[in-house]
């Protein structure tokens, strides 16, 4: 495996042989095919990059490799992703100011390489959930492009029928966006529980910002996961501004990956790519193998807390530039794929026109979508319907029906025989004292025939043997022996709900 050293030494011996036979042919092409330069040719196998000063450990003995190996497949993969995710997010905020997109609306741009660094380690059994800025996780956890930015400008093509918009996308093993602060991390703690319960050896990605990081509730998914040994990861994409406060405000305590107290933490400089993959796999086996772990992603946002931010007023525009200029992620790793000669600068420049014109082409067409027919508003309500008619609803009798009726165009009822007379209201109330009712007597009814049958199975049996003839009884009810001459139990404590004998 070659250094980098080594291959910056090659690479200008090459130049130099190449300039010597310039040279020597005197500025003249010197093939057939007119052409006096050999092709340059890409690395197939890894190249290893060292790693420097992205991460910080807390309770851990080690942390995550700082070498780490990068294959030509890998760097344009991931390097695609980020690129498209950044577009996406750019067709978005054009749209929003076109006003084909309304409320609520949280971009991601610049901590892209938080989202890819991720989802390049995480498997098809592991699940993620995270907060309302949500579109590059929903992106790369398998929401198409056409699906995503549907979804958030309402049509029916979107990957929730457009009824859910920017902070409620779904996916397999995507639990979505949330826009309760907070409120994703102890769902995420019971997704981790699934996994444990089900054995699939599966691990839950947790996502929060710094600014919920302060919620109680946090704090309480953490207690859970410790005391069950939960495989889940909890993440603080700390972009250094909850809403337009920034951390120094906010946290009395902003290292954020030292939260969890008793579980161990990791710092992870969340601009880096390849930082955040080999986190990701380090936390990913401890997770399986020793339970939660807390990561802190530092990376920073362009964008304000949402489209109704500009995100000046709590900032400076020359600080967004100077971390445009000195961290972005896509441009950083851009410098790392050309240092490690794993592609060229026209081969990147060929990606960033092709995801811009694809994106651009899909925003045109979604556009000529349409929003889902009234007939949907009372769709899916309930996920197995066992009732015609929708609850609480005054005024109107809205029958309840599938989303997948509605898809092929023939809306109909849900089928009687998957239907069932359940009682609602009051009388689910009534129902429901009638049959603790009913459980209580047969209860005490089982009891008393116990104890009658106990009380036949348990007389004395006479012994004739041990008896003289002439102490035998003439009849049988001068052979049972007066209640109050049994002189074990009349010492016994009399029993509740026995009368006192005269």
């Amino acid at each position: 495996m070659m250094s980098t050293a080594k291959r910056v030494c090659k690479s200008r011996r090459y130049l130099l042989q190449i300039q010597l036979l310039y040279n020597l042919t005197g500025g003249k092409k010197c093939s057939p095919l007119g052409i006096w330069w050999r092709p340059r040719r890409f690395s197939s196998g890894c190249s290893t990059l060292t790693l420097k000063n992205t991460f910080k450990c807390y309770e851990l003995e080690k942390g995550p490799p700082m070498d780490v190996e990068l294959s030509r497949e890998d760097a344009l993969k991931m390097y695609t992703q980020m690129v498209e995710v950044r577009r996406i997010e750019v067709v978005c905020n054009n749209l929003y100011k076109a006003k084909h997109i309304r409320g609520f609306c949280h971009l991601y741009n610049g901590q892209e390489a938080v989202a890819v660094g991720m989802c390049a380690v995480l498997q098809k059994k592991d699940s993620v959930i995270t907060a309302y800025r949500a579109h590059a996780w929903t992106y790369l956890m398998g929401v198409s492009a056409y699906g995503l930015i549907a979804e958030l400008v309402g049509v029916k093509t979107g990957c929730s029928r457009g009824k859910g918009g920017s902070m409620h996308t779904y996916g397999d093993n995507f639990y979505g966006g949330n826009g309760i602060v907070g409120a994703q991390v102890p769902l995420g703690a019971g997704i981790a529980l699934a996994h444990r319960y089900k054995g699939d050896g599966g691990v839950c990605v947790a996502l929060y910002g710094d600014g919920a990081s302060n919620q109680g509730q946090v704090f309480e998914a953490y207690n859970m996961a410790k005391l069950w040994g939960l495989p889940c990861i909890f993440v603080c994409e700390n972009n250094h501004y909850g809403m337009g406060t920034s951390v120094d405000r906010h946290a009395a305590l902003t290292d954020f990956y030292m939260r969890g107290q008793y579980i161990p933490g990791l710092w992870v400089d969340g601009n880096q790519v390849l930082a955040v993959r080999s986190a990701t796999q380090f936390a990913v086996e401890h997770a399986r193998n020793c339970g939660p772990i807390v990561l802190e992603m530092s990376t920073y946002r362009y964008e304000g807390h949402s489209m109704s931010d500009p995100g000046t007023a709590y900032r400076s525009r020359d600080e967004v530039k100077t971390i445009r200029s000195k961290r972005d992620p896509i441009e950083s790793f851009r410098k790392q794929i050309l240092q490690l000669c794993l592609a060229d600068e026209e081969e990147l420049k060929k990606i960033d026109a092709k995801v811009r014109k694809d994106l651009q082409a899909i925003s045109k067409k979604i556009l000529t979508d349409r929003e889902v027919g009234l007939d949907e508003l009372v769709a899916d309500i309930y996920s197995k319907n066992l009732e015609p008619s929708i609850r609480g609803v005054s005024g109107f009798n809205l029958k309840h029906k599938n989303v997948a009726d509605v898809c092929f165009g023939k809306s109909r009822r849900t089928p009687a025989s998957e239907m069932k007379d359940v009682p609602i209201g009051d009388a689910a109330f009534v129902a429901a004292q009638k049959k603790a009712s009913e459980e209580s007597k047969a209860r005490k009814a089982a009891a008393a025939a116990a104890k009658g049958k106990d009380g036949k199975d348990g007389k004395p049996a006479s012994d004739d043997k041990g008896k003289d003839k002439d102490a035998e009884p003439k009849d049988a009810k001068a052979a049972e022996p007066p209640k109050a001459a049994a002189p074990p139990k009349a010492l016994a404590p009399p029993k509740s709900g026995d009368k006192p004998k005269s």
